[in-house]
Formats: structure tokens, sequence, C-alpha cells
């Protein structure tokens, strides 16, 4: 999105210190129609999103530079604002950076590195995929080698300090999680490989986390970008559920086209009934109408579990500032 300066202000402290505020935000509005194995379909028109972020930085004398951003949401038409990410940012003179933030990140395949873009809309959470919620963290990132990154993460409850997983963890069977990452990136090529343990485990489980591990990768061929992804999960119980995604995105001047295809598998469990693979796949496009104004288009079609299935597209026009 466009930065629009909407503050400039002095800081009084020592040194001087210099702070600016951005303001960004989008609005958009849209049709979506989905549609079930049992042939219902449920579809209309309405916002999509109305969202307005603020952010903040100052350099630090002797630190390094500080940034903070706070998001408000007006999510179909909410009668008050909600609140949307928010995160402060420290990075150092090193290169390291610590980073505490609220905030629901993207789904690791289909958001990330291995999806490529090629979510413009809509994603395969539906199949399968777990999904995604908001949760409280901080992260430390340092340079290890030339383009290669550690980051280190420790993963809370979206909730008020003092009352978090940890402390309400006897009546309250939420699971804290730690995640070790590291990311290569020379050229067009990224690669991202996860290891995650959680605590607050519940004894032979088919549903309580014991440890994640994820590697996806994507390369950016010019005409093209090409990626893949691994998401595994292993249970208490020590059944598994895998998923495997496949990105591309090719982009056509102000058109950006774009797909993914996704397998999940679930095995290990007592009953065969809860074993599984299903699959979903979704297509789309988006165009870019001016530097702030873009369409989308997108088609997706899917595995919900049993013998049922899901599809259904949408269209939204957005305008971001």
């Amino acid at each position: 999105m466009k930065k629009t300066l909407v503050a400039l202000a002095a800081v009084a402290v020592a040194g001087g210190a210099f702070a600016q505020a951005t303001m960004t935000g989008a609005i958009a509005y849209g049709f979506e129609s989905d549609t079930t194995s049992s042939n219902v379909t449920t579809s209309g028109f309405g916002m999509e999103d109305a969202e307005i972020n603020f952010a903040v930085s100052e350099d630090i004398e002797g630190l390094g530079k500080l940034g903070a951003g706070l998001g408000l949401g007006w999510g179909g038409r909410a009668t008050a604002a909600t609140a949307n990410d928010s995160n402060i940012t420290l990075t150092l003179s090193s290169g390291m950076k610590i980073v505490m933030k609220s905030a629901k990140s993207a789904e690791y395949l289909t958001g990330g590195v291995a999806g490529v873009g090629a979510n413009f809309e809509a994603d395969l959470t539906y199949t399968g995929l777990l999904s995604r919620t908001s949760n409280d963290s901080v992260s430390v990132s340092m340079p290890v080698a030339e383009g290669l990154t550690l980051t280190v993460t420790n993963t809370e409850a979206d909730v008020v300090i003092g009352t978090g997983s940890a402390a309400a963890a006897a009546s309250t069977p939420v699971q804290r999680y730690n995640t070790g990452a590291l990311q290569y990136k020379v050229g067009g090529l990224i690669v991202d490989g996860q290891y995650r343990s959680y605590d607050n485990q519940v004894a032979n489980s088919t549903s309580s986390v014991n440890t994640k591990n994820r590697l996806s990768a994507s390369y950016d061929l010019g005409a093209a970008k090409i990626g893949a992804g691994i998401d595994t999960n292993t249970y208490t119980y020590g059944n598994t559920k895998t998923n495997t995604l496949i990105g591309l995105a090719i982009p056509m001047g102000s058109l950006t086209l774009g797909a993914q295809m996704v397998t999940v598998t679930a095995s290990g469990n007592a009953t065969s009934s809860s074993n599984y693979t299903r699959t979903g796949a979704l297509a789309g496009g988006m165009y870019s109408l001016s530097k702030r104004t873009y369409v989308t288009a997108q088609y997706y079609t899917g595995d919900v579990g049993g013998t049922s299935n899901q599809t259904g597209y949408l269209l939204s026009l957005y305008n971001t500032f």
C-alpha cells in the first residue's frame, strides 16, 4: 500500500531522536458464491475489507531503530472498530531484530513462501489445513551467514498479560509453542525451514500437538514464480497430519495470474475413518487499475471431509492508501 505521511514530530529525548508516523489502509467490496456437495449455495455482495493502520518509527541513539504499528478494522461493517495486528519492532545496528506482536499470521503454506502470493483473496484452509488464529508472540532474528537468518519465536494465546497460556494452563487447555526457523534468501531463491514444539500437552491425544516440522521454498524465474512446501503435525497419540502445497504465479504487466494445489493427509489414527487424504485447488488473478486500486477474481474447490466437497468463486475491488 502507498504510505501517506500524516504526522512528523520531534521527540524530546536526548540526542534529538526523530519520529514519523504513517497511515495506510484499504477498503474493498465484493461478491462471493459458495456451493457445498449437497448443492447448498450461499452468495451475496458486501464489504470485504475496511481497515486503517498506523505506524511510527524513530532512531534511538546508541541502540538502533524502533518501530511500532497498530491496526483497526471494520470488517463486516461492525458497529465499532476492532483491533487488527499490532507490533513493536526493535532493529539493532548489528542486524538483530526483536519483534513483539499480536497478529493473525498468514497460513504457512498458502500465504507463505510456497504459496508465491497466489491466494489473492481466498485460501485453502477449509480443506483441512489448520485454521489461523490471533496470537501474542515475541521473536528474535539475526543473520548467521550471508543470506541466512535464524529466528526463534515464543507464541502465546492472544490474551491480556498475566492470563496467557502459561498462567491459565490448569483451566484453559491452550498450547503455547516455541518455533525455530532458518530462512535462506539468495537471488530468486527462498528456502524456509521450521521446527516447533508445544507445551501443555494432553497425553495420548489425537488432537494435542507434540511437534511440527515445516519446509517450503520458492524460486523467481522472472517470467513466473514457483513454490512448494510441506507442513507436518505430530500429535501425542503418534498420529500425523501432513499438508503439501504447490504454488505458481505469473506476472503479466498489470495482471498477475496464480494457482495453488494442496493435499492434506491424516494417518496413524486409531480408526480408519479418521485417516484420509483430501485435495484442494484455487486459481485466479489480480489486475492493477492504478498504484492504489486493483481487482481480484478467484475460483476454489476442495474436499472438506467424507464425500463432501466445496466450490466457490469471488470478485473484489480494492482501494488502498
